[in-house]
């Protein structure tokens, strides 16, 4: 039986950082955000017919994706949003399940999925265990501020327009403060894992 593992939180509580070193240590990790990331820039047909379907044209430029224009128009129509998340969680599911697939067949005992909107997409029942990364708000706006292309507007707005960590924690198995040094973060990821582990032993 291989045992599934979800990994999420909000902007800046170092998922990346967490899925480079359970990497490292040899697991495997599907990586929601970095299949979404593909999908925007090595954009395919499906992709460009579903933003001009959703009047997201503005948003192709010489056979590219400007991402800032998508995320402006979302953020102020929902409709749109609803429809372009529908486009992504299909395409992510498909990549999901393929990596289940593969990693049954190959008989690995634990498997992570790193989804950063996973309450708000309903995902919770892909997962036998919840991990949720969580630091405070003001250390999320510090670290997520360091990044290209995002301002504090921005980085406000995807906070509001995600579930609040006081009901995340609820739904979650563990929770792990990442506003401490990697090194915190690590070691519980670990006994995370060895906890998991003894339960399924």
């Amino acid at each position: 039986m291989t045992i599934f593992v979800g990994i999420t939180g909000s902007i800046a509580t170092g998922k990346s950082t967490i899925v480079k070193f359970l990497q490292k240590k040899g697991y495997k990790v599907h990586d929601s955000d970095l299949i979404v990331n593909k999908i925007y820039s090595q954009p395919n047909k499906k992709l460009f017919s579903t933003l001009k379907n959703i009047g997201l044209t503005n948003s192709i430029k010489n056979k590219k994706i400007d991402k800032k224009v998508i995320r402006d128009e979302i953020f102020s129509d929902k409709a749109k949003k609803r429809e372009l998340e529908k486009f992504i969680h299909k395409e992510v599911r498909i990549s999901r399940n393929l990596f289940i697939k593969k990693n049954k067949k190959q008989k690995n005992k634990i498997i992570f999925f790193d989804i950063p909107l996973l309450f708000e997409a309903k995902l919770t029942h892909v997962c036998d265990y919840i991990i949720l990364l969580y630091a405070p708000k003001k250390i999320k706006i510090e670290r997520a501020l360091k990044r290209k292309n995002i301002n504090k507007e921005d980085i406000i707005r995807i906070l509001k327009s995600q579930i609040d960590d006081k009901i995340k924690k609820k739904k979650s198995d563990y929770v792990i403060n990442t506003s401490k040094q990697k090194k915190h973060s690590f070691k519980m990821i670990l006994e995370v894992i060895s906890n998991i582990l003894k339960q399924n032993a």
